[in-house]
């Protein structure tokens, strides 16, 4: 069924007319009216067109609107007809009624008087859609009324039971033969009969339709509340044949309408109680209604404030600005403003103000909901600051930073890093990515994996710059991308760096190699050749020969450990600090030395190169803290337990040259490589460790190692 109600007012008034259109579309968003000035232009109206009601007036020129009623009558029985005038009598009435008017309502000069003509005019055309769509039905009358999902009761003339539908059955809970041939009275509780036999005796005498709602009793004695739409059916002659009566359990809705009157109770107590400063006011402004909360943060009691107007409280409310706002506004209509309210005092603070047209009963009024800001104000205050700030910081960030929307257009482009590609902050804001780089499909794919939802990061020459670009995806709640964000860095000099030491590691390695066999394979052939030569004569020259041998091995052996392991760890495990120092130690030559290991750490390192490191670390201790009565090396825990120590308690090394013991070739020893400590640097570094020369408790020299990772 359209949901629309087309309704024809007929009135000879035009201004009047006009009006009442107005109204009426305004009171029911479902109502469309259409005019017609007397009873023959509205006959010609029905003729060509859908009307679902006609609203007319008596008193008009030519046919009055009994006549046109009685006409109407003749080819639309059942459209419903309700006579709105202003001249009403009780003959009038009563004639209406006997043409078989609808309905019948006085015009009394008040607006509030077409939200009741409304609801006439809605009830009135639900029930005569229904009745319409029953007639077009009626051979199908039993299948509906066995079927329908409404309790359905046919009565007889004397308002008996004739019969009950499966419905019916149900919500009243009583067998359909038990219900035959019983009173409407059976199933009317005592306390509502009076009311209940005024529509029984309305609907015999009238022959019209009724809505009623009333208490009913179960045949379980329990008592529920049914809505019913009652219809009386007549012969040819007028004689009532039979009563319908479409009735549903409303029990839920009612408790829900005593629900809504209880909210409108608590509605009530929160205006009262209400955290937010709450007034109501009239179109000229002056303030009725004001809540405790509105005069606690105003200072001002209800009286005071009944006697001001908003520009009052707020005077930064221009009067006629207001005036022009207010008459913009339809009922319902809601607007939101800040303004700033003065107290008794004379002080001020910030609020932001809700304001809704309502019509109460017919007058128009405003409602205010207002609530202090000051603190959002603050926080607004900050929040500009740090933009401003951020503001500063992004545009002078040697980055460039970005980000595009889901079709790949630039929304944000900022940051120092864009002098170098030759732009401008927020230059290319506007710009298709897709469309600038084009030709760089490396940059495409990057922008589209992106939008995907996948994070990306990779290197892409932009023009003659190389850029190490992240792009991350921007994730909406419904797990939508909206678009991507992005940072990318100029590494175009740190690629150079690499390049550089990339080809100087080549030639390192290329070193390594040379040292490793074109040296390495004649110091073996002379070391043989020495050995062969010693033992067919003996010669002071040969065994200095030997010992310098001996020496170039010990260098080479060093300088290709240095070449080769850099900075490159192996497999990082669990090494026990105590037993690993013992196997390194076995490695020294220490006649007269002495270990003392006050150590039970165990951490995390690649034992091969933290082999190495401690190997170094105790050989040095013990071929340069030697005295005449032997070393003792200690190795312990460092105090915060972030690492470990070597000590001796030899001669120590001078303030002086503490720095310079890791370089490389350095040695205060005649026979030494100066690679030991290089070495055991390098292995603290590739660890990611520090390494640092110091005095020892007995004057000795000391070497801790600290930011190790210390096993759990």
């Amino acid at each position: 069924m359209d949901a629309s109600i087309r309704v024809l007012h007929v009135d000879d008034d035009p201004e009047f007319r006009t009006m009442a259109a107005k109204l009426l579309e305004r009171e029911d968003e479902r109502i469309v009216v259409e005019t017609a000035t007397s009873a023959r232009e509205g006959l010609t109206q029905l003729e060509e067109g859908d009307v679902d009601c006609v609203v007319s007036d008596y008193d008009m020129p030519g046919r009055n609107g009994i006549g046109f009623l009685e006409a109407v009558r003749e080819d639309c029985p059942e459209l419903p007809f309700i006579l709105f005038t202003g001249k009403g009598s009780e003959e009038i009435a009563s004639e209406a009624i006997s043409a078989g008017v609808t309905d019948y309502l006085q015009k009394d000069g008040r607006t509030g008087q077409y939200a009741v003509l409304a609801n006439r005019i809605g009830n009135a055309v639900d029930q005569y859609r229904s009745r319409r769509k029953l007639e077009a039905s009626r051979e199908r009358l039993s299948l509906f009324f066995e079927q329908s999902p409404l309790g359905v009761i046919e009565w007889d003339e004397r308002f008996e039971v004739v019969r009950a539908n499966d419905a019916a059955v149900e919500i009243l809970g009583y067998e359909a033969e038990e219900l035959r041939g019983k009173s409407w009275e059976w199933i009317v509780p005592e306390a509502d009969r009076d009311r209940v036999e005024e529509v029984v005796e309305g609907l015999l005498s009238d022959r019209g339709g009724y809505r009623s709602v009333n208490e009913n009793v179960r045949a379980d004695g329990e008592v529920i509340v049914c809505e019913w739409h009652n219809r009386v059916v007549t012969d040819d002659d007028g004689d009532a044949v039979a009563v319908f009566s479409q009735f549903q359990d409303v029990t839920e809705r009612e408790k829900r309408t005593e629900r809504l009157r209880r909210t409108s109770a608590r509605l009530e107590a929160l205006f009262e109680n209400s955290p937010d400063m709450i007034n109501v006011h009239d179109t000229d402004g002056n303030i009725i209604d004001p809540n405790p909360r509105l005069c606690e943060e105003t200072g001002y009691d209800a009286a005071e404030l009944t006697d001001m107007k908003v520009w009052d409280l707020d005077r930064r409310i221009d009067p006629e600005t207001a005036r022009e706002v207010w008459e913009g506004m339809d009922v319902g209509d809601r607007r939101r403003f800040e303004g700033v309210y003065r107290r008794r005092d004379g002080s001020e603070f910030p609020v932001a103000i809700h304001l809704r047209r309502l019509d109460l009963e017919g007058d128009e009024r405003f409602v205010v909901i207002s609530r202090d800001v000051s603190e959002r104000k603050a926080r607004e205050e900050d929040l500009k600051a740090t933009k401003e700030r951020l503001d500063t910081v992004v545009s002078n960030v040697p980055v460039v930073l970005f980000a595009v929307d889901a079709d790949g257009v630039f929304t944000l482009s900022e940051g120092r890093g864009l002098e170098t590609l030759g732009l401008e902050p927020g230059e290319v804001v506007g710009d298709s990515a897709f469309e600038r780089y084009a030709e760089r499909p490396e940059v495409i794919e990057a922008l589209e994996r992106a939008l995907d939802g996948e994070e990306v990061s990779t290197i892409q020459r932009i023009d003659d710059r190389f850029f190490e670009t992240a792009y991350q995806p921007v994730v909406e709640p419904d797990g939508g991308v909206s678009g991507a964000i992005g940072v990318a860095m100029d590494v175009t000099e740190r690629r150079r760096r690499e390049r550089e030491l990339q080809r100087q590691n080549e030639r390192l390695e290329e070193f390594a190699g040379v040292v490793s066999h074109d040296l390495q394979n004649p110091l073996n052939v002379a070391a043989g050749r020495v050995e062969l030569a010693r033992e067919e004569c003996d010669c002071d020259h040969l065994a200095d020969a030997a010992r310098a041998l001996d020496r170039m091995d010990e260098l080479v052996t060093d300088l290709l450990r240095l070449a080769r392991e850099g900075t490159r760890v192996d497999d990082i495990e669990s090494v026990a600090l105590p037993g690993l120092i013992e196997e390194c130690w076995g490695t020294v030559e220490a006649p007269g030395a002495t270990l003392d290991v006050e150590t039970a750490l165990t951490i995390r390192a690649d034992p091969r190169r933290l082999r190495h490191l401690l190997s170094n670390l105790l050989r040095n201790a013990v071929e340069h803290g030697a005295t005449a009565g032997g070393v003792t090396v200690t190795v312990g825990t460092l105090d915060d337990g972030t690492g470990f120590y070597v000590a001796d308690d030899g001669p120590g090394i001078p303030d002086d040259e503490r720095e310079r013991v890791f370089e490389s070739g350095y040695s205060t020893e005649t026979d030494g490589t100066g690679f030991g400590l290089a070495i055991a640097e390098e292995a603290a570094e590739a660890h990611g460790w520090s390494i640092d020369a110091t005095e020892s408790a007995a004057g000795g020299a000391r070497f801790d190692v600290s930011g190790v990772d210390v096993a759990e």
